[in-house]
Formats: structure tokens, sequence, C-alpha cells
């Protein structure tokens, strides 16, 4: 389910692929980058919630490219995400998946070890820390009033669903911009991020699905216990 959630991290090679394919370790990874994160991630870890209101461009074999608007909110391990299609809830035990075109919502036990495809946001932007990585800065630009940098991401193992990723912030402001995912079965995942707000408060009840809100959903419990 989470597969173009990856494009919401940080959260985590077009031009850069052939300086990158010599890359056999994460320790090899660009020192100037990892500055880059650091600073990124330590941004977003003193955000007691975040709310993330994105734009996301998704391109599969043999299909139209489809372009959706979506709401990502973030507090302590709590978490909901709206798009066109879907919608996730997580009250960090649970969480809700709603396929609004099937009008169904998978439930399971929310999993936040490491390597889970249930990961929140804020662990997304640590996947450049869990070694499976090597990355590096790729193109530094000026565009209006904002410093871009690209950085790419190459996995290093062969059998990771992912060929590369291609993460753009903003160095002056110390934001994120977008997300460029390259899937190996040819799907490409485009994320810009429009808006970022910090420090909302919010009801703990909207981290959990409603059905009532939904008559007739089918429900499909997937939970161990």
């Amino acid at each position: 389910m989470n597969k173009w959630f990856v494009c919401l991290s940080c959260l985590i090679l077009s031009a850069g692929i052939m300086a990158q394919s010599t890359y056999n370790s994460s320790k090899e990874s660009d020192p100037k980058a990892k500055v880059l994160l650091d600073k990124l991630k330590k941004q977003f870890d003193s955000y007691k919630s975040m709310e993330v209101k994105f734009g996301m461009e998704i391109e599969l074999p043999g299909q139209k490219k489809e372009i959706q608007n979506g709401i990502v909110i973030q507090d302590g391990k709590k978490y909901l995400i709206k798009m066109n299609d879907q919608e996730i809830y997580a009250d960090g035990k649970t969480v809700w998946v709603y396929l609004k075109k099937n009008k169904e919502v998978q439930i399971t036990d929310m999993d936040v070890s490491e390597g889970s495809d249930q990961m929140s946001p804020k662990q997304m932007l640590r996947l450049y820390e869990n070694k499976e990585f090597a990355y590096m800065i790729s193109d530094e630009r000026r565009v209006e009033n904002q410093q871009l940098v690209d950085i790419e991401f190459k996995p290093l193992s062969k059998k990771s669903e992912y060929t590369k990723m291609r993460l753009t912030v903003d160095s002056k402001a110390n934001k994120m911009v977008s997300l460029h995912v390259f899937s190996r079965d040819g799907s490409r995942y485009k994320l810009k991020v429009n808006d970022i707000t910090a420090n909302k408060k919010y009801e703990p009840g909207m981290f959990a699905f409603n059905p009532k809100a939904v008559p007739g959903v089918h429900i499909e419990d997937l939970r161990m216990d």
C-alpha cells in the first residue's frame, strides 16, 4: 500500500547515475549531502506535529499519467494521509487503509519497526541512515530565490524494488521541494511539497477511521488478534 508513500520522505539518478555506479557502500556517500539531510531531519524532528500538502504525478507502465493532490498529518506516532483515491489512518496501534473506489477499509496492526511498510512520514526521512543507500549531490542551481540541490540515492541491493531516487531541497530555506522515485517495474512517482505547517494541535480521534462516516463500507480486518 505504501509504495507511493516513499515519495514523502526524505523520509527516501539521471545524470548522476554513472557517477554513482561505483558506489558499493553507504560509507562512500557524499558528506556534503549528509550535512543537508541531517539539517533537514533535525528540523522535522523538532516539530511536535507536521502537516504537509503535496501534489503527486504517478506514471505506471502502459497507463496515462495520473495527478493527485493530498495531505499528510503526523502527530507523534499518529498520522493521517488523504489522497484522491485512498486514505490512511494510524492511531499508534492500528492502521486503517480506506480504498475509496472499492468502498473498502483494510485494518492491520501498526508496525513501526525498521523496514516495515508502515513507516511514518518522519521515519521515511531517516531512510538515508539505514545504510541501504549511497547518495550524492548531483546538481546545484539557483532558481529565483531558491538555492536548489539535487541529492540522488542509489539502493545498494540489486533486489531493491527501486532503481533510484532524487530528492530536491532548497538549501537556503532548509526545505524539501520534491522527490522523484523510480521503481524497477518502470513506475515513476514525482512528489512536490506545496506547503508545510508545523506544531498545530489535532484531536486524537481524527487519526482513526470512522466507519459511520462511510455507510455501507466493507471492513476487512487483517489484524492478528
